[in-house]
């Protein structure tokens, strides 16, 4: 229970987000699976279309539907300036089960019509450093006037200089139409230093909004 009530921070902080960029689309998931649900949030905007300035946020919260002690929380807000095309420099904090930490970072993204790529490696401010990379991709071509494809795969590792701590692969296929989309999701998990793969098989739903 506590670490869905770190969601509240969260949510005040989402909305300021919110306003600063408001004419432009966030994207919020929903995956229930069957051994666990997660919401996931990821987004990053500039303030306006023509600052080299903006914010980096991410959000995945992960819920088991039988033991709160499972539940996973990750959430990272970075603020950031683009240097050179589609290249930003990061800095701003992660809240992770293991406590809060400063970060800094390095943002890829590439967007066009039918693709969407960013990749995120930061590494933890403290003495005992914590690294993590995340990768989205993203392939969503034209079907017709109103329908598109969705189809991607979000990755994460997280691991200090010694081991591994998490890594994910989520991969998502379904369809898009006004805002809303819709499909089947299919998740490995791998905790700690010698992990085996564990399975989530399951739906998803995710809306953009504003």
């Amino acid at each position: 229970m506590s670490k869905i009530k770190a969601l509240l921070p969260l949510a005040l902080l989402l909305f300021f987000v919110s306003k600063l960029v408001s004419a432009q689309p966030i994207p919020v998931e929903l995956m229930l699976g069957n051994n666990y649900g997660s919401i996931n949030i990821t987004f990053t905007k500039k303030f306006s279309p023509e600052s080299r300035f903006g914010v980096f946020h991410l959000n995945s919260l992960e819920f088991d539907y039988d033991d709160e002690y499972k539940n996973s929380i990750i959430l990272k807000d970075l603020l950031f300036v683009e240097t050179v095309k589609n290249l930003k420099v990061a800095a701003g904090a992660i809240y992770t089960d293991g406590g809060m930490a400063a970060q800094a970072g390095l943002i890829y993204s590439l967007k066009t019509d039918k693709f969407f790529v960013l990749c995120n490696p930061g590494i933890n401010i403290e003495s005992d450093p914590v690294y993590d990379i995340m990768t989205i991709f993203q392939f969503t071509p034209k079907i017709n006037d109103q329908l598109h494809l969705h189809a991607s795969a979000r990755c994460l590792n997280v691991f200090t200089a010694d081991s591994n701590l998490k890594s994910y692969q989520w991969m998502r296929i379904g369809l898009e139409k006004k805002g809303w989309t819709y499909g089947l999701a299919f998740n490995l998990d791998e905790h700690g230093p010698n992990p085996s793969v564990e399975t989530n098989f399951g739906v998803f739903v995710q809306k953009d909004i504003f």
